[in-house]
């Protein structure tokens, strides 16, 4: 039996909330599931930043 291993975790919730703050879409996407407060997803489709042309 093998034993299984999680993922390392990447992101963490550091109270960062704008779409100005992230690095990349992945780190918005975590920040919008996982954290609280986030403001970037203004339309609530799931998708965060999606006028942020950097990502």
């Amino acid at each position: 039996m093998s034993a299984k291993t999680q993922p390392a975790q990447i992101f963490t919730c550091d109270g960062r909330q704008h779409c100005s703050q992230m690095r990349s879409r992945a780190e918005a996407e975590y920040f919008v599931r996982h954290c609280p407060n986030t403001k970037m997803d203004g339309d609530h489709d799931g998708v965060p930043c999606e006028n942020d042309s950097r990502f």
